[in-house]
């Protein structure tokens, strides 16, 4: 389609004269349609929206100046030539204060029309340029906006964030009234493999795309759905203070001032949608009402355990903490595990502290002497919907490391001993994969540590615990994977690195030592000056002061 092109003019000799003086076409334009008068043309031009506007200046009922100034009004972009005779002029100084780009003299010279055809042609081509960029510059700017808040959201609710930082960037996004009081809720969205599921599916299948089909390092005939496509569809049920996808594809919503009631009736209705429109099923886990900030975080953890708890209460149905609490807690003490330590051995593969752990687990829970399956059950899923945190981390599910169907094997375990055993077999599978991942990682992670150091030299705050925070990574892990790699220190590489850099400023600068020490990140100038002197052994006064031969 070319550029639009209207023509104006209350005699239809000009028009014929305009429209023959060009191969319009071939040059790149489409006549959309011809006027007699400015009334005319106003109507042509919202029919059509012409690009170029062709326009007689003297007309009956509205000239081209009233004609110009109205569509200059409509659209700025809008390219306006003027016809004109030589006693015309003051209409045409007027034109020119509206913004007409050129004037054709009568009579209509063939030459000046090509010149001013092809001269406006460029002008637009430049302009769709230009707002092409624009437009693709504010696409990626609002793209990158969602990275950034939605990555902020995902730290949020997994505590991996400090509060100072999270309650600023909460008010900036004017979304700190969650750190007052909110109930959560998480929807797992079961991706099904039956043929049942392939057919139902087909309408979310349709709108996906090649990527939405790729998940981890293989393709899964059982994506059968665009995650997106479901997130807006859900959207149009019900108003959440806070709302997003998580990075394992599940979709995420806090409320502040529903009640738990309200909330779980949205579940309902998003349950039931699901079911209905797509043909796909959906376990969704509610929190209690949460109080204060560290309470956003401990909802959504609640809703992790609710989730996992459909195993035993149920598939595609909503499960609330509080009844989670009740399958769970029939009155026995509570069992003590420090579960921070029992991932951070998991995923360090310390493979004999994993299973006396598991052992203490399982002895407790004879000890209470419970005979319901359920509740052994029960137990068994919460322990590895502790674990399964660590593959959350790499967008891995349980079903694939494990490769096996955990709802199906869980179900049929029916005593203590069983449970021990499959524990040991699944978390087992954890740690090898862990293990992989660490091999894999190894290096890169050393580079990335390395990178950072060097992008962030100067700053007086770099350590091992900011370095770990921004790798996400274990202090201690990172620290001793650094030594075993490089052979020194992550600090002894950062101050080696300083000094490196304080050498060249000494040798290429007047700097005095007090502003290098500044300069590369080194608050106390008297513990630069000791640095200094262990690494080069010399003082600074005595380097300065070498021969140079």
């Amino acid at each position: 389609m070319g550029i639009r092109v209207l023509i104006v003019d209350d005699e239809k000799l000009e028009r014929v004269l305009i429209l023959k003086a060009l191969d319009w076409e071939r040059e790149g334009f489409e006549i959309v349609g011809e006027a007699g008068n400015g009334e005319e043309a106003l109507e042509f031009y919202q029919m059509k929206s012409p690009e170029l506007i062709i326009t007689d200046i003297n007309m009956p009922y509205m000239d081209g100046v009233q004609l110009a100034e109205e569509i200059k009004k409509r659209d700025p972009q809008s390219k306006i030539v003027m016809v004109t005779g030589y006693r015309e002029f003051e209409y045409a100084r007027k034109a020119l204060r509206i913004g007409v780009e050129d004037f054709l003299l009568k009579p209509i010279n063939i030459d000046e029309i090509q010149d001013m055809a092809r001269k406006i042609k460029k002008e637009i081509e430049e302009q769709k340029g230009h707002r092409r960029e624009y437009d693709s510059l504010k696409e990626k700017e609002q793209e990158t906006q969602y990275i950034i808040l939605e990555s902020f959201l995902q730290r949020l609710v997994e505590n991996r964030i400090e509060e100072e930082e999270a309650l600023r960037k909460l008010k900036v996004y004017n979304l700190d009234g969650i750190a007052t009081h909110c109930i959560c809720m998480n929807v797992k969205i079961e991706k099904g493999r039956s043929q049942e599921n392939r057919i139902h599916g087909s309408k979310l299948w349709e709108n996906g795309t090649q990527e939405n089909r790729v998940q981890g390092n293989g393709i899964h005939d059982a994506i059968l759905y665009d995650i997106h496509v479901i997130y807006r569809r859900v959207l149009q049920l019900f108003q959440a203070d806070i709302s997003f996808v998580h990075y394992m594809e599940n979709l995420i919503f806090y409320f502040r001032e529903e009640t738990l009631e309200t909330v779980c009736e949205y579940g309902e209705h998003i349950r039931q949608m699901l079911k209905e429109e797509y043909g796909i099923t959906a376990e969704i886990g509610i929190s209690s009402r949460q109080e204060g900030f560290p309470g956003i975080s401990r909802a959504y953890r609640q809703t992790e355990k609710a989730v996992a708890a459909s195993v035993i209460l149920g598939r595609n149905r909503c499960i609330t903490y509080e009844e989670y609490e009740k399958a769970k807690a029939t009155g026995q003490e509570k069992f003590d595990i420090r579960w921070k330590d029992f991932i951070f051995y998991v995923e360090s593969g310390v493979r004999n502290r994993v299973e006396e752990e598991i052992s203490r687990y399982c002895n407790f829970i004879r000890g209470q002497r419970i005979v319901d399956r359920s509740y052994i059950r029960l137990m068994g899923m919460d322990m590895i919907s502790k674990a399964s945190t660590i593959l959350s981390k790499h967008g891995r599910s349980m079903e694939e490391v494990v490769e096996e169907d955990l709802y199906e094997r869980i179900i049929h375990i029916d005593s203590v001993d069983e449970l021990e055993e499959y524990l040991k077999k699944v978390l087992g599978r954890i740690m090898e994969y862990a293990d992989s991942i660490r091999a894999k990682k190894g290096n890169s992670l050393i580079e990335s540590a390395k990178k950072y150091i060097d992008e962030h030299l100067h700053d007086c705050e770099l350590s091992l615990k900011t370095v770990a925070g921004e790798l996400y990574v274990n202090e201690s892990y990172l620290s001793r994977s650094f030594k075993q790699e490089t052979g020194e220190s992550l600090i002894e590489y950062i101050t080696r690195n300083r000094i490196e850099q304080s050498i060249e400023l000494l040798n290429t600068t007047d700097m005095k030592a007090y502003e290098i020490s500044e300069y590369v990140g080194i608050k106390d100038p008297h513990y630069f000056s000791i640095c200094f002197k262990k690494q080069m052994g010399v003082t600074i006064k005595e380097y300065k002061n070498r021969e140079i031969t």
